[in-house]
C-alpha cells in the first residue's frame, strides 16, 4: 500500500514558509523613520513679497526669444534659449536656469522663463552637457563649470546688468546652483526650487516612504526601501550621496527658497531648515521662503482647462523678488504660504549586508536562475524516452523539477510585476486598492505555492534515492538554484513572518 505523503509535504511547506518569513525579517535592514518634529509655520498664507520696492509685474513687456550657441571651456558648444524683454531702456537683471533630472534641453522652462522675461528680466536656458551626466554617473562639479561658462557669456551681453545675474536651480539643479554661487562671488542671487537639499539617497528614501504610505501598501513593502537604495548600487551611482551643504554654507548672496505643497517627493520642511541653517554658517540671513498651495515639483498647478501651468502667485513672486533686490532680499515676511507637511525625517537608510548589495546581489540572482534553468531543462529531458528508456534516469522527479522551476520563476515574475504596478501608481499620484492589496495577496500566494513545489521536489528526491551520475548532479544543482531564488525572494518580505506579527 502506497504511503500517503500529503500531510508531511504540507507540514514541510508550512515549516519552509515560516523559515523564509523569518529570514526575510532578519536578513536586511529595517525601516522605521523618525517623525520630523521641527515644523515650519508660515507667518501668512499670502505669498506676496514684501518691501517698498516698486517692481514690474509679469506680462508687462513683449518677449524676444532667440537661440544662441555658447562655447564651453571644454570645447563643447551648446545651444541656449535667450529671452529678453522688448522696449526696456536700461540694463536688466538676468536668470540662468539649471535643469533637474527630468529635463536637459534649451527648450525647457518655457513658462517660467517667459513669465520672468515679460516682467523685465532676461533669462537663459542652456542645454545640459550630457557627457557629465548619465543614469549611473553625474559630475556636479563639471556641470557647475558649464553653468559658470553660461554665466560668463550672459553677463557680457548688451542690455544685461552684469551685477544682477543670478541662478535658478530646480530639483537636482538646486545641487548645482549653490556650487556656482560659492565658486563665483559675483553671482547676483540664488533661487532654489523644489530642492532635495539632502543627499539623494536620503531624499529618495523619504519620497518612496511618502508615496507608498499614500498608496496604502503593506508594511512589508515599506521595509524594502533601505534594502533597495541603502547599499551599494551596481554600475556607479556615487552621486546619490553628494552633500550640497558645504557649498550652501559659502553662499553670501540673497536666496529665494520655493516649494509646492503638492510635491510629495521633497523634504519640504527639513530641506528648508537645512538651507537656512547652512546660510547662517556664513552669517547670511538674506533668505525668503515660500510654499505654494497644491503646486507640484515645478511650481505648477492644474488650471480650469486641466493643463499644468506655472502658479500665477509663484510667477509674480519670482519676478518681484528679483526685480526688488536688494530691498526684497529678506523682506517681511521671510516665511509665507501654504502650511507644509513633512511627517517623517529624511534619514540615511540602513545598509544591506554584502549578499544584497551591489554586484553581489545580481550575481547571486543570476546564479540561482541559471541553476534553476538547468534543473528545469533536466526535468524536461527526463521525459524524453528512446526505446522506452528515459534519456535521463530521474526516477519520477522529472515533473517535480519542472513544476518547481516554473512556480519559483513565476513567483519572482509576479512580485516584479507587483512592484512595477505600485511604482507606476505612486509616480502618477493614483490609488488602486485592488492592485495594491490584491496584487500583494497574489504575490504571497504564488510565493507560497512555489515553496510547496520545492518541498514536493525534495520529497520526490528523497523517495527516488539513490540517484546517480548526471541525474543526481542535475537534481542537486536545481535544488541549490531553487533555494537561492526562494531565499532572495524572501529577502523582500514576500513570505509572512511570525517575528513581524509578534512585534
Amino acid at each position: 500500500m502506497k504511503k500517503d505523503v500529503r500531510h508531511p509535504r504540507t507540514t514541510g511547506t508550512i515549516i519552509l514558509v515560516l523559515i523564509l518569513g523569518m529570514w526575510g525579517t532578519i536578513a536586511g535592514p529595517g525601516w522605521n523613520p523618525d517623525p520630523y518634529l521641527n515644523q515650519i509655520v508660515p507667518v501668512t498664507a499670502d505669498t506676496t513679497i514684501g518691501s517698498n520696492a516698486i517692481t514690474t509685474p509679469p506680462r508687462t513687456y513683449e518677449v524676444e526669444e532667440i537661440i544662441v550657441d555658447i562655447e564651453l571651456d571644454d570645447g563643447q558648444t551648446i545651444q541656449a534659449t535667450l529671452r529678453t524683454p522688448v522696449g526696456v531702456d536700461h540694463p536688466v537683471p538676468g536668470v540662468i536656469f539649471m535643469h533637474g533630472t527630468g529635463t536637459h534641453m534649451h527648450t525647457a522652462f518655457r513658462q517660467h522663463a517667459t513669465t520672468l522675461a515679460s516682467a523685465g528680466i532676461a533669462t537663459l536656458v542652456g542645454d545640459k552637457p550630457l557627457d557629465s551626466y548619465s543614469v549611473t554617473a553625474r559630475n556636479y562639479m563639471d556641470l557647475a563649470d558649464a553653468y559658470e561658462n553660461q554665466w560668463d557669456w550672459f553677463i557680457e551681453q548688451p542690455g544685461i546688468d552684469a551685477f544682477s545675474v543670478g541662478v535658478y536651480g530646480e530639483s537636482e539643479g538646486a545641487f548645482i546652483a549653490p556650487i556656482v554661487a560659492a565658486n563665483e562671488p559675483n553671482v547676483g542671487f540664488v533661487i532654489l526650487v523644489s530642492g532635495p537639499v539632502l543627499p539623494i539617497r536620503q531624499q529618495g528614501a523619504l519620497a518612496a516612504d511618502t508615496y507608498l504610505r499614500k498608496l496604502g501598501v503593506p508594511e512589508q513593502i515599506l521595509q524594502a526601501i533601505p534594502r533597495l537604495i541603502g547599499g551599494e548600487l551596481p554600475g556607479g551611482f556615487d552621486y546619490i550621496d553628494f552633500d550640497v551643504s558645504p557649498y550652501q554654507q559659502q553662499i553670501h548672496q540673497p536666496v529665494l527658497i520655493m516649494y509646492g505643497t503638492g510635491d510629495f517627493s521633497m523634504p519640504v520642511i527639513q530641506g528648508a531648515d537645512l538651507i537656512i541653517s547652512d546660510l547662517a554658517e556664513n552669517g547670511n540671513t538674506n533668505y525668503t521662503l515660500r510654499y505654494y498651495e497644491d503646486a507640484d515639483h515645478g511650481l505648477r498647478i492644474t488650471n480650469d482647462e486641466g493643463d499644468l501651468v506655472l502658479s500665477t502667485d509663484a510667477g509674480r513672486d519670482l519676478s518681484r523678488w528679483i526685480n526688488g533686490l536688494p530691498a526684497t532680499a529678506n523682506a517681511y515676511p521671510q516665511i509665507a504660504g501654504d502650511q507644509p507637511v513633512q511627517n517623517f525625517t529624511a534619514e540615511k537608510p540602513g545598509s544591506p549586508r554584502w549578499y544584497a548589495s551591489g554586484t553581489a546581489a545580481i550575481v547571486i540572482l543570476i546564479a540561482g536562475l541559471a541553476l534553476t534553468v538547468i534543473g528545469f531543462l533536466g526535468g524536461l529531458i527526463g521525459q524524453i524516452r528512446i526505446k522506452k528508456k528515459p534519456l535521463l534516469a530521474l526516477k519520477g522527479i522529472g515533473w517535480p523539477l519542472v513544476t518547481a522551476g516554473l512556480t519559483v520563476v513565476a513567483a519572482w515574475a509576479v512580485f516584479i510585476w507587483y512592484i512595477l504596478q505600485v511604482a507606476e501608481l505612486a509616480l502618477s499620484y493614483q490609488t488602486d486598492a485592488f492592485i495594491v492589496r490584491g496584487g500583494w495577496l497574489l504575490s504571497q500566494s504564488v510565493a507560497i505555492l512555489a515553496a510547496g513545489m520545492v518541498i514536493r521536489l525534495l520529497y520526490a528526491w528523497w523517495r527516488a534515492r539513490p540517484l546517480k551520475g548526471i541525474a543526481h548532479a542535475v537534481t542537486v544543482t536545481a535544488i541549490i538554484g531553487l533555494a537561492t531564488l526562494l531565499a532572495a525572494l524572501a529577502y523582500w518580505n514576500v513570505y509572512p513572518s511570525l517575528l513581524t506579527a509578534l512585534t
